[in-house]
């Protein structure tokens, strides 16, 4: 099983493949104290991952154009991206999430100078009132 994650909507496209992402969540809260579906909910998919650096003028890091999208303030438009995480097993596509308008909430890295890896995570969120936008879907056929 691997995982995709494609982030659109800025000045390049932000794209990890399987060999990047080791873990993916997706959550959808409502109210804990609610006795009745809530119309207040979110929804949110986490990130962790490899830090796959870019050297020599290979192309873009995609972790530093993660890092850079946080920073983005709330005041400009491309702090809203489109967010889709794919989940692939067997050469399927077995899940898709996508968050149209998703913002980040957290992001940090952490590197390790013994091992020479580093790890990236981010926690990105849709819009609240654009939930009804954000898609899951599977049961997509083979590629």
């Amino acid at each position: 099983m691997g995982f995709r994650m494609k982030i659109t909507g800025g000045a390049e496209p932000i794209t990890f493949d399987e060999r990047s992402i080791l873990k993916v969540d997706f959550d959808s809260v409502s109210a804990k104290d609610s006795n009745a579906r809530a119309t207040d909910y979110g929804l949110s998919v986490r990130v962790w991952g490899k830090m796959l650096y870019k050297l020599g003028g290979e192309g873009s890091d995609a972790t530093l154009e993660l890092a850079k999208w946080s920073q983005v303030p709330s005041e400009k438009a491309d702090c809203y991206r489109s967010a889709e995480v794919t989940v692939v097993s067997a050469g399927q596509i077995v899940r898709q999430f996508t968050l149209p308008n998703a913002f980040v909430v957290e992001y940090s890295e952490e590197v390790d100078d013994e091992s020479g890896v580093g790890t990236f995570y981010i926690n990105m969120k849709q819009k609240k009132d654009e939930n009804a936008a954000a898609k899951i879907e599977g049961g997509f056929g083979g590629e």
